[in-house]
């Protein structure tokens, strides 16, 4: 089965190392190579085995509310599935951790999520799961729907669903998650207690975690940068895990 990794980026939010990183951590976490795609609207700064495209009919999120990233409807846009017969979507603001082989599974009919929410924060299976589209294993073909049905009813669908993760699960015919050991959240997760972060660093991702995601604020390369700020009073920014300043040394080309 040909199965791609997919990342996403637009405006200036993210610089263009932030997809090389991605790309490079991905490669260095997989036993088979697997091709890297980008949908941009701008290529410049890419890494040239980084396969490119445009985002699929971007203008449809002009006047989409901002809350949410409504533009990632779009990896579910017809077209992708004439990139790859999979993917397996990754969110720019994330840090590879380790093996992404078991990622790679053929999901068939079913999108693979992220279950965040109360589940996600407390890592407790017992509690439901949010769908969230962070991290998605999917079969683009089996999908389409989820595109076509926001174009149609994007008015309405935006005024049900707060965030665009919100619809995705919401319309997918057949959903299910990925282990919550799988992914740990750098804000919920590894980011010490106010108090003891003014003594101790993050802590480092347990041996399981394959992916740790930094959705909002801190970005990665914030926290590994000395010249940056990433904590917002009164939690304290002074200490930077070791662990991410390795990560970036290892993968960016960027100074850290």
């Amino acid at each position: 089965m040909d199965t791609a990794f997919l990342t996403i980026k637009w405006g200036t939010a993210f610089h263009p190392d932030d997809v090389n990183t991605l790309k490079r951590a991905v490669n260095a976490n997989t036993s088979t190579a697997r091709r890297f795609i980008c949908l941009t609207d701008s290529p410049d700064g890419l890494d040239a085995d980084i396969e490119v495209y445009p985002i699929p009919e971007f203008d449809l999120y002009d006047d989409t509310p901002k809350i949410g990233i409504w533009p990632k409807i779009s990896l579910f846009h017809p077209v992708l599935a004439t990139y790859a017969e999979c993917l397996v979507f990754l969110d720019i603001d994330t840090i590879v951790t380790g093996s992404l082989d078991e990622l790679c599974h053929d999901p068939a009919e079913t999108l693979m999520m992220l279950a965040a929410g109360h589940r996600w924060r407390h890592m407790s299976a017992s509690l439901p799961p949010m769908p969230a589209s962070a991290f998605m294993t999917y079969r683009p073909a089996h999908h389409t729907h989820i595109f076509e049905t926001f174009k149609a009813n994007k008015a309405a669908m935006t005024e049900k669903f707060l965030l665009e993760q919100g619809f995705v699960g919401d319309t997918a015919r057949m959903v299910d998650f990925y282990p919550l050991p799988w992914v740990q959240s750098f804000k919920y997760h590894l980011r010490r207690r106010h108090l003891i972060d003014f003594v101790l660093p993050p802590f480092q991702p347990a041996p399981e975690t394959k992916l740790v995601a930094f959705h909002g604020f801190p970005r990665p390369f914030d926290v590994a940068d000395r010249h940056a700020v990433w904590a917002r009073p009164p939690r304290c920014g002074w200490h930077r895990p070791s662990w991410v300043i390795n990560y970036y040394r290892e993968f960016s080309d960027r100074a850290v």
